[in-house]
């Protein structure tokens, strides 16, 4: 594993913000950042820009990864995979975009994503998962889990993105809501993605009736950049995260862009704000991934800040 560095940013007067980074073997004490704590009457409180926070070397990957405490707690990392691995990856997300394009046969297509986005979208299945390891593997997931200090729950969503040339910038969002796995045919302790044919991933609504809902709480969100050959500054199709649910010349902002073989890695919190960013010069590709907690681990964190969602 290479050496691995915290970053520290101090946000400049454009709101923007800046890294600056120090060395692990240079600290002599590390300081753990402020948690936000939400609930009735509780005003969140954002992490000190100054507090320095422990980098455990458990990850996968073997690569330098960066944390930021800016506009809210996150982690980034460059040189993800090898260039096999990656390339591998590459191959398979291409194959799903060639079909799409309707340039190949093949049994997976992306569909239009619900809303006003204007993005492309698949889902995956525990089969089509494999094909993009070790992303979905417990050797991927359960260090990711363990940086966070979240208990790693077997239950993880995946998705492939695609955002054409033009698509509009998103929504300001967070990941903190509610996610609904069928238990029906499951062990606590296996790995499953959700079994899409049986019920509702957001509201819990059962499509087939033996199906068994269980409702969890998206804990943590990764975002993987591949197959954006070329991209450079003023393409666009950055994810923009922010330090509050609009933007204003007060909003602290920061632009992740979307390079090849790097990731953008962040708890769902009720203040992790974030979005796509319009992408003028070429399409933006990545593969979602979101790590999940029981109800009662993620109210004991957040209270009643997470988006709660029941239509059984």
């Amino acid at each position: 594993m290479t050496d691995l560095k915290i970053n520290f940013e101090h946000q400049t007067t454009s709101g923007q913000l800046s890294d600056s980074i120090l060395g692990l073997e240079h600290i002599h004490q590390s300081l753990e950042a402020i948690r936000p704590q939400f609930g009735p009457g509780i005003a969140p409180q954002l992490p000190n820009q100054n507090a320095r926070t422990h980098l455990q070397k458990s990850l996968p990957g073997g690569v330098q990864w960066r944390e930021h405490s800016l506009p809210f707690r996150h982690f980034s990392a460059t040189d993800v995979f090898d260039s096999k691995t990656y390339k591998e990856l590459s191959h398979q997300f291409t194959l799903i975009l060639e079909t799409t394009a309707g340039k190949r046969e093949g049994a997976y297509k992306m569909r239009p994503a619900l809303g006003n986005s204007d993005g492309l979208i698949l889902g995956l299945t525990d089969k089509l998962a494999s094909a993009f390891s070790p992303l979905f593997t417990e050797a991927w997931l359960r260090p990711l889990a363990e940086q966070l200090d979240l208990k790693f729950l077997p239950r993880v969503e995946g998705a492939l993105h695609s955002n054409p040339q033009g698509s509009r910038t998103g929504w300001i969002h967070t990941d903190c809501c509610s996610a609904w796995f069928d238990e029906s045919n499951s062990k606590a302790e296996e790995l499953i993605l959700p079994p899409r044919g049986r019920c509702n991933y957001f509201t819990g609504k059962a499509k087939v009736p033996d199906a068994k809902p269980i409702e969890y709480i998206r804990a943590a969100t990764m975002i993987f950049y591949l197959c954006n050959d070329g991209w450079e500054s003023g393409d666009g199709g950055e994810t923009g995260a922010y330090s509050a649910d609009r933007e204003t010349k007060d909003t602290m902002t920061k632009l992740i862009p979307p390079i090849n073989n790097s990731l953008f890695f962040f708890e769902c919190s009720p203040h992790s704000y974030h979005r796509f960013i319009t992408n003028p010069g070429r399409t933006r590709n990545s593969i979602v991934l979101w790590l999940h907690a029981s109800v009662e681990d993620a109210e004991a964190r957040w209270g009643s800040g997470i988006h709660r969602r029941d239509a059984r």
